[in-house]
């Protein structure tokens, strides 16, 4: 597809809701702030540090990681809610919002079959009627659910009935999201989404080539496993399913995973799956930076979307790390990077 040039009639669709998100961004956290909060002695000091920002009204009673994944929720239902009233195209919010869904939707799958708590780790930031879902999947009634939600929810009870192996309901509703993502960026014509959700799927991708390549997975796994429309060819990686994991290295050495490849590989066969989240989610930052060189548009948009994400995924993982009893600098080697 053609992509439509930037026009001067993006300043009159983007200009307000960009101004304001570009003095938001000078209220990001910085190294500093959140060294501070690393280095706090328990979640008391760090809920007085939280304080000081806009995350304070949100964690004035938190005391468990449950009231942590609340209060995050909950402040991140509050950014999206402002970004919702600034931004008229609402096809970028509706990009962000929706992996929330299929969050929620493998969240209710997984209840049903595995008996799981859904309700500790469900999220309010999608756009589906919680109670919709629920009863359309405790019902086993997909069809009551609109497309694509339906055919991917089906794909994932049939996927999972046929083997029971719950990965089956990852990979259906994973490949829903991914294909919605890459039609919603292609119908915005906007570069910078289709660059992120091609990103996005290649290390996907890459995660379940690792992952099954740790767990001995035969490459008809891998075959069917894969989701269209990444810059990786799908089927350059499975031929290299079989060979050596120095193989693959050498394959992507030029390209933008290159280093998080020899990252995460280490020896001829050995993975360090816990290297590979954190180096995967500071590249699509990455993407999220690019953003800031663009002075009107959606980019900077999504760009502080994502920044905001990856903040409270920071906060996240400090305080739950504080609750845990976990050494400081355990903490700090599992943050990811800031936007700032």
């Amino acid at each position: 597809m053609r992509l439509i040039p930037r026009t001067f009639t993006d300043p009159i669709v983007y200009g307000h809701a960009t101004g304001r998100v570009k003095v938001l961004e000078t209220k990001l956290f910085t190294k500093q702030r959140l060294e501070r909060l690393v280095q706090a002695d328990d979640l008391a000091e760090q809920v007085g540090i939280l304080a000081e920002t806009d995350y304070g009204e949100f964690f004035e009673n938190v005391h468990t990681a449950e009231d942590i994944e609340e209060a995050l929720n909950k402040y991140l239902a509050k950014v999206y809610d402002f970004l919702e009233e600034v931004i008229k195209k609402k096809e970028i919010i509706q990009f962000f919002r929706l992996k929330y869904d299929y969050h929620n939707l493998k969240v209710l799958l997984k209840t049903k079959y595995l008996g799981k708590d859904a309700e500790r780790i469900w999220s309010h930031l999608g756009l589906l009627d919680v109670a919709l879902a629920k009863e359309a999947i405790a019902q086993e009634a997909p069809e009551n659910l609109p497309e694509p939600y339906s055919f991917d929810v089906r794909r994932g009870m049939e996927g999972f009935e046929k083997t029971k192996d719950s990965q089956e309901i990852d990979i259906a509703l994973d490949r829903g999201l991914y294909q919605r993502w890459y039609r919603l960026a292609l119908s915005l014509q906007n570069r910078y989404l289709i660059d992120f959700a091609g990103a996005s799927i290649d290390l996907a991708n890459l995660r379940t080539f690792l992952r099954a390549k740790n767990l001995g997975r035969r490459v008809e796994f891998i075959a069917g496993a894969l989701f269209d429309h990444g810059s990786i060819e799908k089927e350059n990686l499975i031929s290299l399913y079989t060979r050596p994991l120095s193989d693959l290295v050498s394959e992507l050495s030029n390209t933008v995973y290159g280093p998080i490849i020899s990252f995460v590989v280490q020896g001829k066969d050995k993975v360090d799956l816990g290297r590979l989240d954190k180096a995967a989610e500071n590249l699509l930052l990455w993407y999220a930076k690019k953003a800031k060189l663009i002075a009107v548009g959606p980019e900077p948009l999504a760009g502080y979307i994502l920044a905001k994400e990856n903040e409270a995924n920071a906060v996240r993982i400090v305080l739950t790390g504080k609750l845990n009893g976990l050494p400081r600098e355990v903490v700090g080697e599992r943050i990811r990077d800031l936007y700032v």
